[in-house]
């Protein structure tokens, strides 16, 4: 495999080289022993004497199990191109830091990255993915599972196989519901939409409560 250094994350000054796939960083250990438990343990393994792995590009430290992309955008937040800027705004590159946040015991990181994705609008189906991925208070999906079983077309297969059995049976159940109360979009008379919707919402909102068997968030309860 031929090695190539990372054109942004090969710094001349850094004094620890790790290897992912086939890119070389030269990264600063003090920094990544200042944030990172799992850093400041792999630092203090003993070495053979005459050992030089991670301080020469002959013999980086490697890193398995991680794929460059995502160590890269995971450096993006640890060497910001400018101060207070961020690269990152996609839902994917930001579940790309949480992944990278949980490997290293990064808390403050991954509470940084999951405030993020509260901001960015997901799909209703992915959101549920992964809020229970990362568990995550599954109070927060209540709308994401309104959304869901009031839709008129049902869960495709794929969406099915993502979510598993168990939850797919449980939506298809609130969607039952749903219609024999009949307060699915479909069964609500037009004109009567705007006046009925504060009733539908808590109606739907019960549902997912009682048949799915999520909590609903406190200011819902009151």
């Amino acid at each position: 495999m031929k090695l190539q250094k990372h054109r942004e994350y090969f710094f001349e000054d850094g004094n620890v080289v790790f290897q992912v796939e086939d890119t070389l960083y030269k990264l600063h250990r003090s920094l990544l022993e200042k944030h990172s438990p799992v850093f400041r343990e792999l630092f203090t393994i003993p070495q053979p004497e005459g050992s030089t792995e991670g301080r020469t590009e002959d013999n980086p430290i490697v890193l398995a199990g991680i794929q460059a992309v995502n160590f890269t955008r995971f450096l993006w937040l640890l060497y910001p191109p400018a101060l207070g800027s961020c690269k990152i705004t996609t839902v994917e590159e930001w579940m790309s830091v949480v992944d990278q946040a949980d490997r290293w015991q990064m808390d403050n990181l991954r509470e940084h990255a999951v405030a993020q994705l509260r901001q960015l609008y997901i799909d209703p189906v992915r959101k549920i993915l992964i809020w229970h991925r990362y568990n995550l208070p599954t109070h927060e999906l209540v709308s994401s599972y309104v959304d869901v079983i009031s839709r008129p077309q049902p869960l495709s297969l794929g969406e099915a196989q993502d979510l598993g059995l168990p939850l797919f049976v449980k939506i298809a159940q609130a969607r039952d519901v749903l219609h024999t109360k009949g307060v699915c979009r479909c069964c609500v008379n037009p004109r009567m939409q705007q006046g009925f919707s504060a009733v539908r919402d808590r109606a739907v909102e019960e549902i997912v409560h009682t048949v799915i068997g999520i909590s609903l968030s406190p200011s819902a309860r009151s």
